[in-house]
């Protein structure tokens, strides 16, 4: 079964990652900072700048294949003005979930990410599995930021959130189904959810990013 579920008006989104692990958030960012995202990832998909999206870590064997988006890190030391605006509504995140959740998150990796039409991700979760790396910063929190201007149903593409136990004894589901839509912010716990990206039917733009740890030594 599919449903799309987002966070009530009168409830804090941030309280529902401590209740659910995961929230929605509409409107992250401006309707003008949004365009000016989408048009980057358009500029640098048409000058091949866009690579392939790998999983994996640096230290393993990557694997292109079980994806079908390209993607473009992003360096928030040479960042545009779009995403500054972005950058800046994240830190203001960050802070809030370390005051309010007590979660310990330091820096941030993020991406733009295109997903070609017929393209697609399987599930998958995103916190790697470490061996003997303890030391190194993991990924907390994911949070991915939707660009696609007038999204309809039948263009496919949606996030689905799979929820574990205690998701499904409050909601009835197995999972969620998540429009992503312009401005949209989907925020989760990065060790607690898999996720895919189904089908889509008409290119789709996201901004990915994850929270991390400090890291040990």
């Amino acid at each position: 079964m599919s449903t799309q579920h987002l966070i009530p008006a009168h409830a804090h989104p941030l309280s529902q990652i401590l209740e659910n692990g995961y929230c929605v958030l509409d409107n992250f960012i401006s309707p003008a900072a949004v365009l000016a995202l989408a048009a980057e990832i358009d500029h640098l998909n048409q000058g091949d700048i866009m690579q392939a999206a790998k999983t994996g870590r640096a230290s393993t064997k990557l694997q292109v294949s079980l994806r079908g988006d390209s993607i473009h890190w992003l360096d928030e030391t040479h960042a545009s003005e779009a995403q500054l605006a972005y950058f800046n509504q994240m830190e203001g995140l960050r802070c809030q979930l370390n005051q309010q959740l007590y979660l310990g998150l330091h820096s941030l990796e993020c991406h733009l990410a295109l997903y070609p039409i017929g393209s697609a991700y399987p599930k998958h979760l995103d916190r790697f599995q470490i061996n003997g790396d303890s030391h190194l910063a993991q990924r907390q929190i994911s949070c991915i930021l939707y660009l696609n201007q007038d999204w309809l149903a039948q263009d496919g593409g949606y996030l689905r959130l799979h929820l574990n136990a205690d998701g499904i004894a409050k909601l009835g589901v197995a999972h969620l189904d998540i429009a992503p839509i312009a401005g949209r912010l989907l925020v989760f716990l990065s060790d607690s959810f898999y996720h895919e990206v189904l089908p889509t039917h008409r290119a789709r733009m996201s901004l990915t990013a994850w929270f991390l740890n400090r890291q040990s030594h």
